[in-house]
């Protein structure tokens, strides 16, 4: 037993997590057994040790364990049932042995509560002991933690929980008194209990639990009972009370109502409800004492009514599946017959006895169904349920017709819902008759689309779930005979929320009520077919629900007609744009299945919704006509027609205006006009790709001013959905109609407009500029040097441009996508870009690398770097696979160095893509000519590298690879630049991993290595001299350099220049710099030069010291003087200042108060 211990002890079991505080996640009833038993038992025993050689001092490492093990098995509690009794019995024993001892008494009454809270108390609770010698000490045990001034409620829950074992005895409590206590048992457990209730956690439920089962008992009801609910009564109503203290006393009258038998309880029950009812807490604040309030009373109205189950209800078929599947003498399945006989129980319909009390109790439970809270409605559902099994069917049918009512557009939201779960219980406790389905299925049809917008949000999904939750309930209750003349009304409502509802949880709800329906009922049309393709994983998409598995589905049956109206009716006007959108092009793909019912009946419909009032009607509309458009006219291509074949005159008459109309009435300007102007775009982008007929017309005129004024919007998603439909309008319009040739002065006209547009406002640049790139090959003709040369231009930084970063990336992407478009040759005719251009054109997107523009948003260059990245590389690839021979390797050259520069730098993204563009031109299957050392670079990588896998965003990953690059003249020096940057950032995560990848690619260099970074180094900044982004970073990163030993044998030789050349880069960058973090980051630098050999540059450097000794700024005089003290302690080896004169400077920088005026420092000064 020994080695179980140790085990236990020393290391966690299988599945628990190495993080002992990392929350046990469920496995989704994955278990098959309690696995981890022997584990438990060997912890188990670890507490009955420590009983007698004390707790381990890992008790809570033990502890931890124990707790994350159960916690796996909260889905699938009964797997530990067959240990549960050996567990229990252990503990409680600990316990009982060790009533002297409270920590022991504690940790066993934890463990305990643990296996309690898995199990469930009311499971748990019979394998605890009852042996009637427990019972005294027991509560003497109780009584002991109650009286401690902090009591341990773990340890009160589980010994309230066995004493509610215990008092099961079959004996009169009062043979049980010792005679020794000033009180009986009967009255010791009665004040236990009281106080237990007034407690706030989790042994106010044991004590409603040991209430249950004591008050109840034959000698304690006529004793205690009646004083019980006086007191109850009294807390309740006593308004200093906190709630829940209030709540301990309605838990323990609903769980002695629960438990009671209704002889003893029906006598003091008209009393306690009128008393419940004066207190009128429906209103109260608390969602859990409304909850209580709620199940009190339902528990009231149960003990008025006699229990019996109504003779009257509806019960379907047989519930014995195989009885059920056997076939009767016509060879039917015998499960499939209905049985509509009434099952009479022992009295009838004339037995019934109903107070009048039961108005009160039904009225307050219809109350609770319109509560806000679900936990309060579903509690109230349930209440109808149980009370209406009770009642006679006239009554029971009164309580239904009230039902009903909530169904109402007077109603809130939170009504509509408790009545769907009030209708689900009734339903699925045969309590809904035949007679009564048309107007159930009425209401429930409509609450499967309820929803109300509400602001910047909407409600009703909870109910639409809800009343997907009734249509299951029905499928369970009722014979296929009594829904047959339902089934289709119900399946296409099921079908619609399945496929078309917003919320996912919706959609799985609607989901399984169909296939509830599919298999019990049998009579869904093509309802296996279905299932197979909507189950809960397929309807998890809401874009798969809308674009594919909506034309499935409308292939089968008559769906259709079902799925276009739901779309028109509910979506099309939906409150959520992207709802709206997916409605539109699940039109479009439906369209196909019936175009005669589309151009008929769905066009006219969404024309006239075009011309109405509500904004999200017009907008999706107007989105839906030209993407119904769009799809006739690819049915009518198939069918050898066009689109004028298939539609009349009318219809394309009111298609055209659709709009000029939007036009006219300056819809497009007034509020809600950004919104139009987007379904505007999206229709002309799906009319022109459908050749709508207004070639010869004042409308394609229209359509371009409307697509040229959305290009200049504010709204980027405008101007994308513009941008996308130029290419669509243009391959369209641009030609002849008759000839299909190109019509020159119209497209030189617009090509000149947009060219002139680019200079107007970044706004204007940045959608021209995009436009320009969508523009099609055959649009360009003729002018692509007209084209390329703009945009070149507009990608320069100039005084009046500078903050223009989008406009500079946009610019840079429609250069590459004209590029794309012409494509590349090496002969001057046509269109296509020849070498000399393709150089340009690498020249002027390498100039995006130098692009750092900041503006309040930060480093909005990095989106012209990455747009100047992502465009090179696509375009060298494109011309590795073209012709090899057509790539500038003196570009390459230049590019790579810059890429890997990128791939070292501080921004995730930039740095991501940059690392997996260097590694795509690396690794492209056609080797991409002139990139330096490249058999060495992809040495650097892992073998095997996966391009996908690969973590190209973290730092530990990309930075001990690409510091290696600095080995390689080729990418030192701007490797260096991206590094240093890194280095010397403000981000832990980054500097981390930056320095130390530097500081052992450094560790590994011989001395002309050194020689050559140190070089680079002084290179870095003296090409960046005043650029703060670059050389605030340097500063630092060189003090860590100088500080170290990496560069002792350069600044130990006097020979070398480099101390007095960086001495020299530093004094000339904080020439005239006014930057106190500048200032003081280069004092970190020339008080680490102090350590040099060259005896010029400490001179020079003590003189620039004593200058910042009188500087203007206190700080700088103050941190100069700490800096300097460290230096001269730290390298007392050297002779910085004659030994003899030592002592007296570091008093004089310790001692004086640098914040004094110039004026009495700089004698001082003077005097060092």
């Amino acid at each position: 037993m020994s080695g179980s211990t140790a085990s236990a002890e020393a290391t966690p079991p299988g599945p628990v997590p190495d993080d002992l505080y990392t929350n046990a996640v469920g496995l989704g009833c994955a278990l098959e057994a309690f696995q981890e038993a022997r584990q438990v038992q060997a912890w188990i025993e670890v507490l009955a040790q420590g009983a007698e050689r004390g707790l381990p001092a890992q008790w809570e490492w033990t502890y931890q364990h124990f707790t994350i093990v159960l916690d796996y098995y909260q889905e699938q509690p009964h797997l530990l049932d067959p240990h549960l009794p050996h567990f229990l019995r252990q503990l409680l024993a600990i316990m009982r042995a060790n009533a002297d001892r409270p920590e022991i008494l504690h940790q066993a009454a934890a463990f305990t509560g643990h296996l309690v809270k898995v199990r469930q108390a009311k499971v748990a609770v019979r394998h605890f002991p009852h042996e009637v010698a427990d019972v005294e000490p027991v509560l003497a045990l109780l009584s002991q933690e109650l009286r401690a001034v902090e009591p341990h409620w773990e340890t009160v829950n589980v010994l309230l929980l066995w004493m509610s074992m215990l008092i099961l005895i079959p004996f009169d409590m009062s043979r049980f008194d010792s005679g020794q206590q000033a009180l009986t048992l009967k009255r010791r457990i009665y004040q236990a209990t009281r106080q237990c209730l007034r407690v706030a956690n989790r042994a106010q439920d044991g004590a409603a639990m040991l209430a249950s089962k004591f008050l109840t008992r034959p000698e304690i009801v006529v004793e205690l009972l009646p004083e019980f609910f006086d007191w109850a009564l009294t807390l309740a109503r006593d308004a200093q009370a906190v709630n829940t203290a209030k709540m301990g006393a309605l838990k323990a009258l609903a769980a002695v109502y629960k438990q009671g038998k209704r002889h003893d309880l029906l006598a003091f029950t008209p009393r306690l409800l009128k008393a419940i009812l004066a207190l009128d807490l429906k209103h109260n604040l608390s969602a859990w004492l409304r909850k209580l309030n709620l199940k009190v009373i339902q528990r009231f109205g149960l003990i008025f009514l006699k229990a019996r189950v109504a003779a009257w209800r509806y019960q379907r078929g047989n519930r014995s599946l195989a009885f059920n599947l056997q076939p009767d003498q016509s060879g039917m399945l015998t499960g499939q017959k209905e049985n509509l006989e009434l099952h009479p129980d022992d009295g009838g319909e004339d037995d019934y006895d109903i107070p009048d009390e039961i108005e009160d109790v039904i009225e307050e439970l219809l109350i609770g169904l319109r509560d806000k809270d679900t936990v309060i409605r579903w509690s109230a559902a349930k209440g109808i349920g149980r009370i209406t099994n009770r009642l006679p069917q006239e009554l029971a049918d009164d309580v239904v017709g009230s039902l009903l009512k909530l169904f109402s557009l007077r109603e809130s939201d939170g009504a509509w819902h408790g009545g769907c779960l009030a209708l689900a219980e009734l339903g699925r406790r045969g309590l809904l008759l035949p007679q009564r389905l048309k107007e159930v299925v009425r209401v429930v049809l409509k609450a499967l689309v309820y929803d109300e917008k509400k602001g910047s949000f909407s409600v009703g999904s909870h109910i639409r779930d809800a009343a997907c939750y009734v249509c299951w309930a029905f499928a369970r209750a009722f014979d296929p005979e009594v829904l047959r003349p339902f089934v289709d009304q119900i399946a296409s409502a099921l079908l619609t929320v399945t496929i078309f509802d917003r919320e996912v949880n919706c959609r799985r709800a609607a989901s399984a009520a169909f296939q509830e329906n599919v298999g019990r009922q049998g009579t869904f049309p093509h309802g296996i077919e279905i299932l197979t393709q909507a189950d809960y994983y397929a309807v998890g998409s809401r874009s798969h629900t809308y674009l594919e598995l909506s034309v499935f589905v409308a292939k089968l049956g008559n769906y259709l007609p079902a799925l276009v109206d739901h779309l028109i009716e509910k979506k099309i006007n939906h409150w959520d744009s992207a709802i709206r959108e997916l409605a539109a092009e699940s039109l479009h793909n439906l369209t196909p299945i019936n175009p005669d019912m589309m151009k008929k009946e769905v066009m006219s419909k969404l024309l006239k919704e075009a011309k109405g009032s509500d904004l999200f009607a017009k907008h999706g509309s107007i989105v839906a006509i030209g993407s119904v458009c769009f799809a006739l006219a690819k049915d009518a291509q198939t069918k050898g027609q066009t689109l004028q074949d298939v539609l009349e005159p009318g219809t394309i008459s009111d298609i055209k205006s659709v709009g000029s109309a939007l036009v006219e009435k300056l819809s497009l300007r007034m509020t809600g006009g950004d919104m139009l102007r987007q379904a505007v775009t999206s229709y002309i982008s799906n009319c022109s790709k459908a050749k709508f007929p207004v070639h010869q017309d004042q409308t394609v005129e229209l359509w371009h001013a409307i697509l040229t004024e959305n290009l200049s919007n504010s709204d980027p998603m405008i101007q994308d959905q513009a941008r996308a439909a130029v290419p669509n309008f243009l391959s369209e319009y641009l030609k002849d109609v008759k000839s299909g040739e190109l019509l020159l002065d119209k497209r030189d006209a617009i090509l000149d407009e947009y060219l002139h547009e680019l200079d107007s406002s970044e706004l204007h640049r940045r959608g021209f500029a995009m436009a320009l790139g969508a523009f099609p090959g055959f649009a360009l003709s003729g002018r692509v040097g007209d084209v390329l040369k703009k945009l070149i231009k507009c990608t320069e930084i100039t005084p009046s441009t500078e903050k223009w970063a989008e406009g500079r990336r946009d610019s840079i992407l429609a250069l590459t996508s004209i590029a794309q478009t012409v494509g590349f040759s090496r002969d001057t005719d046509g269109d296509k870009l020849v070498p000399s251009t393709v150089v340009r054109l690498y020249q002027c997107l390498l100039g995006g690398f130098n692009d750092y523009t900041l503006d309040r948003r930060g480093d909005v260059g990095a989106w012209v770097r990455e747009a100047a990245m992502s465009s090179l590389c696509s375009l060298t690839l494109d011309l590795v696979d073209l012709e090899a021979d057509l790539v500038p390797e003196i570009c390459i050259r230049d590019l790579m160095p810059r890429l890997a520069q990128q791939a070292m730098e501080k921004i995730d993204r930039t740095r991501g893509l940059a690392t997996k563009l260097f590694a795509s031109l690396l690794y492209h299957d056609k080797q991409v000519p002139g990139i330096p050392r490249a058999k060495e670079v992809k040495a650097l990588f892992p073998d095997q590298l996966d391009m996908v896998t690969f973590q190209w965003t973290v730092e530990s990953e990309t930075f001990p690879v690409f510091t290696k690059l600095i080995h390689f003249d080729e990418y030192l020096e701007k490797v260096l630049v991206g590094l240093v940057v890194s280095v010397g950032g403000l981000t832990e995560r980054l500097v981390k991993h930056s320095s130390a990848a530097l500081f052992k690619e450094l560790d590994t260099m011989d001395g002309t290595a050194l020689n050559r970074f140190a070089q680079a180094t002084l290179t870095v900044l003296r090409d960046n001299h005043k650029v703060d982004r670059v050389t605030i970073p340097v500063l630092k990163f060189l003090d860590q350099l100088l500080t170290t030993s990496h560069f002792e044998a350069i600044l130990e030789d006097e020979t070398h220049t480099f101390s007095f050349e960086l001495l020299t880069l530093v004094k000339n960058e904080i020439s005239k710099s006014g930057d106190p973090q500048k200032l003081m980051l280069s004092c970190d630098v020339i008080c680490a030069l102090l350590q040099s050999h060259d005896e010029l540059t400490v001179k020079k450097s003590l003189v620039q010291l004593a200058i910042f000794l009188c500087h203007k700024f206190p700080r700088i005089r103050k941190v100069t003087a700490n800096k300097l003290f460290e230096a001269l302690l730290t390298f007392a080896d050297r002779t910085i200042v004659p030994e003899e004169n030592l002592d007296e400077v570091n008093t004089l920088l310790s001692d004086t108060d640098w914040d004094q005026s110039i004026d009495n420092l700089r004698p001082i000064r003077n005097k060092l």
